[in-house]
């Protein structure tokens, strides 16, 4: 870990100066990939769901990864609801300075600024430091991948596909104001449709049914995408004949559901309590 997330571990956030949490943000600037898509050659990894602010979320996959010496991937929303918000982003931030090629963080909804104003980030940001911390912070969002390629097998992503991208290479091009670059983080699955349709519920961003995972499956010759996004029961639900798994790795976070994450290797894929 890095001094800062030690520092959080031990005494708690108030321990933290704001120049030092900004100086850390700073630093991690450098180890964000900068890129729309990453490709990895991993054949087993951990992989987590949203941790939104829920610090043990994000730490128990980790210490598995630390244990078994294998990479993770965290699907996005770090902050916004939870308690531990800025601990938590300070947490997989230094995960990912010291395994920086161990380690993908990829952006969820919630890892923009309008969210932030909305669910309570930039509040929580603001009464403990200042706006200009927050800022900072925001301002590292585009540095976040959206998507990751892992061992010729697994779509990895907050939401899912996006409308109109076919291939996965397109994904890496994709400038960051188009509607098909948000998609990947605000789509959801249905299984009452085959294509793409509106999903009001995501303030018209899209649903996406088992033709469209399909072809994009067959098209990008991948076996399952892997996603996350939202609340499951069991904490985590597959779709689509097992071609697609959700998971959301926070216990408890709306009444009684359960949080999972998963261990990869190969074609298994292990379930784990949270």
């Amino acid at each position: 870990m890095m001094d800062i997330t030690e520092k959080i571990l031990s005494k708690g956030i108030k321990s933290v100066s704001e120049a030092e949490y900004l100086d850390f943000i700073y630093d991690s600037k450098k180890y964000l990939e900068e890129e729309n898509l990453i490709e990895k050659g991993w054949d087993e990894f951990i992989i987590v769901g949203d941790t939104h602010g829920y610090l043990n979320a994000a730490k128990k996959p980790a210490e598995e990864s630390v244990k078994k010496d294998i990479p993770i991937v965290y699907l996005g929303d770090y902050v916004d609801r939870g308690d531990e918000q800025l601990e938590n982003l300070a947490f997989v931030l230094s995960l990912k300075m010291e395994r920086p090629d161990q380690v993908i963080l990829l952006r969820g909804n919630h890892e923009t600024e309008r969210m932030n104003r909305s669910y309570g980030f930039e509040s929580v940001a603001n009464r403990r430091y200042s706006k200009k911390l927050f800022r900072e912070i925001v301002s590292i969002y585009d540095r976040f991948p959206v998507a990751a390629v892992i061992g010729n097998e697994y779509f990895a992503v907050h939401g899912g596909i996006p409308e109109g991208v076919n291939s996965y290479f397109e994904i890496m091009n994709l400038n960051h104001g188009e509607e098909s670059y948000k998609e990947i983080f605000w789509n959801d699955p249905s299984e009452e449709i085959d294509t793409f349709q509106p999903n009001f519920q995501r303030g018209g961003y899209k649903l996406y049914g088992e033709k469209a995972v399909e072809r994009f499956l067959k098209e990008n010759d991948l076996s399952m995408i892997i996603r996350a996004h939202q609340v499951q029961t069991n904490g985590y639900k597959y779709y689509f004949d097992k071609k697609l798994l959700s998971i959301f790795s926070v216990s408890n976070y709306r009444g009684g559901n359960e949080g999972k994450y998963a261990h990869v290797k190969g074609t298994d894929i292990e379930l784990i309590d949270n």
